[in-house]
């Protein structure tokens, strides 16, 4: 999926997605009921991915940073390749200290919803990259996974989608309606200790801010 014809900005007005419908009614009610009150409390920073040619919103997203508790097993069962996801690129004389921390920062994709009509174009797996390469290359905090509490009902499950991009279960099974999920973004092709290559070819995506007006 390329997305170079799309362009991520951060959301400043939420009227915007009144016509944003995924349809799957429970995402769509908290999409238009309860989203921008995540904002508005700081839990999460909500971003809109546009179509360059007309600034059509067809998807958005929302970020809020983590941490995630991985033990032993964990980690052995990265190293067997059993557990849906890579083990984290770290250095093999810092390894048993690393994997003896117990609880890891991450940054939580706190929604993730594409418009109806933009489904079938696989923009969802495009964007957890862009996603990863964002929390890969910001200079704020250390990040280690990806995090994400999938939507798991007898209507609907995003489990499968996230399993598909590499996310593995953190819990036998799922908390009320969702299922705890985490992913590694450092994999062991990744040096540990420096920011994501550049001018190899990878495109580099430009995030517009766009600051809320002062009511």
């Amino acid at each position: 999926m390329n997305l170079e014809e799309y362009k991520i900005e951060l959301l400043s007005d939420f009227e915007e997605l009144i016509n944003f419908y995924t349809g799957k009614d429970k995402m769509d009610d908290f999409l238009h009921n309860h989203l921008q009150d995540c904002e508005e409390s700081h839990y999460c920073k909500t971003f809109c991915v546009r179509l360059k040619a007309n600034n059509t919103i067809v998807a958005i997203f929302a970020l809020a940073f983590d941490s995630v508790d991985i033990d032993s097993d964990d980690f052995d069962d990265m190293r067997m390749g059993a557990a849906g996801t890579d083990l984290p690129a770290v250095k093999e004389t810092f390894r048993e200290q690393f994997e003896q921390k117990y609880t890891y920062p991450a940054l939580e994709i706190a929604y993730l919803a594409i418009e109806q009509k933009f489904q079938s174009l696989h923009l969802g797996s495009a964007l957890i990259e862009e996603i990863a390469s964002m929390a890969r290359n910001q200079r704020y905090a250390g990040c280690v996974f990806l995090t994400v509490r999938a939507w798991h009902t007898s209507d609907y499950s995003a489990v499968g989608f996230y399993e598909k991009n590499q996310f593995a279960k953190l819990t036998p099974v799922p908390q009320m309606d969702v299922w705890p999920m985490y992913k590694t973004i450092w994999p062991e092709e990744y040096p540990p200790t420096r920011p994501e290559p550049t001018g190899t070819g990878r495109r580099e995506l430009k995030i517009t801010t766009i600051s809320r007006p002062t009511p």
